[in-house]
């Protein structure tokens, strides 16, 4: 897909470049919770208890958010052994921070008493807020939206933890499409300090409102998207995937991959990053954006990725993934390189013998920026602040660089837009749109 990169990436940031980076995500952060895009009108404020449907990691890291709160929390969940295992993994996430010194035993015992866990959808009937965390499939979704359409007391705000499905579709399901939200925790839910806030064609004012003081309340930054495939966060990892893929076929490995992006600063790299979030979970993400999307792609597009699923790759949940995992430490696995050689040999994809560091960072970091500003094109993303504050507080991307749009303006679009359109030369064209630059 592409030849040796022209493109320096700056090994160190300075003290000043810290400090300036530092100061714009302070503002940023002020400026997320305000705007036109929010609300005028400030409403009554109820809530005296919030409702979770989804035990799984991110439904028992939410739970943990409220707890931490005080906010009384009712937990659901249809399968016994699936709710068992969220309350224990609520308590161990409290006693791991009493044993941090964080929480006394008292607080852990006052805190779990706050919890409900139940199987009975009645009991989220006096909820002022619930969020439905199950897994991310459609037809999931929109049955549990729906039940809780039915069940929710009528002042009660709707909310969905989707991360790629269509927050109009599931508004619709619910038959009261004026109470929905989307609201992304990221995982874990309860550690992540950003909350992705997505307005529906039919989100009330009231909704909304109460989505951000839903936000602040947990000690979270709530930033606004509208509704759009993969919103902001989803969608530019999309875009990172891709070159991270597109990067093993031309030669590179994993952990060169994630080596590289970890030493720009990115907390983890996107092959780690992938292991965590699970394979499985990114080919769902993978087939909804298809249907959504309908995209025209590079026959080799995400191939790596999605053959290693097919092997039975998870990830850490499985032990294998991008690397072979002994407990949570990866491991350099050849299966690996021999799966991607076989894929770039089927498509014609010359592999070299070398890729330089910068060229990892330029093709990984210059795409999020690409698919950012098509974002602020087609009026998903409010503010190039909003964008780098999900980067920098909700995906890893080194705060003292301020997030990918600041960190591009630092180093001069005009910069910028030539080494993409250098890239898109080097891989021989751009039919697919991956290289054409958006205006900044």
């Amino acid at each position: 897909m592409g030849s040796a990169s022209v493109w320096q990436i700056d090994p160190t940031v300075t003290p000043a470049a810290a400090k300036a980076a530092a100061d714009y995500l302070r503002q940023a952060v002020l400026d997320a919770g305000s705007g036109p895009e929010w609300p005028s009108q400030a409403f009554p404020l109820r809530l005296e208890s919030v409702g979770v449907v989804g035990a799984g990691v991110m439904g028992s890291g939410i739970a943990i958010s409220f707890l931490n709160a005080g906010i009384p929390v009712v937990l659901l969940d249809r399968s016994p052994e699936a709710l068992a295992g969220g309350v224990a993994r609520v308590h161990e996430a409290l006693q791991s921070s009493r044993r941090k010194g964080r929480l006394t035993a008292p607080d852990v015992e006052q805190m779990m008493a706050l919890l409900h866990p139940t199987m009975e959808w009645g009991d989220l009937a006096a909820a002022d807020w619930v969020v439905e965390a199950v897994f991310e499939n459609l037809d999931l979704k929109r049955n549990v939206m729906a039940a809780m359409g039915k069940t929710c007391k009528p002042q009660a705000v709707l909310a969905s933890n989707t991360s790629s499905l269509d927050i109009d579709d599931l508004a619709r399901a619910s038959g009261r499409p004026q109470d929905v939200v989307g609201m992304l925790f990221l995982v874990p839910a309860n550690v992540q300090p950003l909350i992705e806030v997505v307005r529906g064609a039919a989100s009330s004012d009231y909704a909304l409102f109460m989505a951000r003081q839903v936000a602040i309340r947990v000690r979270h930054i709530p930033v606004q998207s509208r509704v759009g495939f993969g919103f902001i966060g989803t969608r530019m990892v999309a875009a990172m995937l891709r070159e991270a893929d597109f990067l093993l076929l031309d030669g590179a490995t994993p952990q060169q991959i994630d080596r590289a992006m970890e030493s720009f600063g990115f907390a983890m790299g996107p092959c780690r990053s992938l292991d965590l979030i699970g394979l499985d979970t990114a080919c769902q993400v993978l087939a909804e954006r298809e249907k959504a999307l309908a995209p025209n792609d590079h026959p080799a597009y995400r191939q790596p990725t999605k053959v290693l699923h097919a092997m039975g790759r998870l990830g850490q949940k499985s032990g294998q993934g991008y690397y072979t995992y002994e407990g949570r430490q990866p491991l350099p696995d050849a299966t690996v390189m021999r799966v991607v050689a076989d894929i770039a040999s089927s498509h014609g994809i010359r592999r070299r013998r070398s890729i330089a560091d910068s060229e990892i960072v330029g093709r990984c970091v210059l795409s999020l920026v690409n698919e950012a500003w098509r974002l602020l094109q087609e009026g998903i993303a409010h503010r190039q602040s909003d964008i780098d504050l999900i980067w920098a507080y909700g995906y890893g991307f080194p705060r003292s660089r301020g997030g990918p749009l600041y960190y591009a303006a630092s180093q001069g679009t005009a910069a910028v837009r030539r080494e993409m359109a250098a890239i898109a030369r080097r891989s021989g064209d751009d039919r697919y749109g991956y290289w054409t630059a958006n205006a900044a």
